[in-house]
C-alpha cells in the first residue's frame, strides 16, 4: 500500500500525497499552492494528473473536464473530485 492509497476515502490527503510525490521540485505544497500559474504543473503534468484523478477516483473524463480551473490550486482538485468521482474511496 502506498501512500496514494491510505487514506480511507479523503480526497485531500490523497490529491497532497500525489502531488508532493510526482512534483518534488515544487516544495511544500498548501491547499492554495497556484499548480499552473506557479510552474508546478505544465501541460504533460496536467495529463497525468487527469488520468491519475480519473483512474484513482474512477472518474469518466471528457473534454470538459480538461480546464485549467479544475486544477489551479490542490483545493481547487479537491472539489472537482468530490464533485466528479463515481465512489470516492
Amino acid at each position: 500500500m502506498t501512500l496514494l492509497d491510505d487514506h480511507d476515502g479523503a480526497v485531500a490527503p490523497i490529491v497532497h500525497a500525489y502531488l508532493v510525490q510526482r512534483f518534488p521540485a515544487a516544495g511544500p505544497i498548501t491547499d492554495e499552492t497556484p499548480l499552473l500559474e506557479g510552474g508546478i504543473i505544465d501541460s504533460l503534468g496536467f495529463l497525468e494528473l487527469m488520468t491519475f484523478l480519473s483512474e484513482r477516483f474512477d472518474i469518466a473524463l471528457d473534454d470538459t473536464h480538461f480546464e485549467p480551473d479544475n486544477i489551479s490550486t490542490p483545493a481547487a482538485l479537491v472539489r472537482f473530485v468530490e464533485a466528479h468521482a463515481a465512489d470516492v474511496r
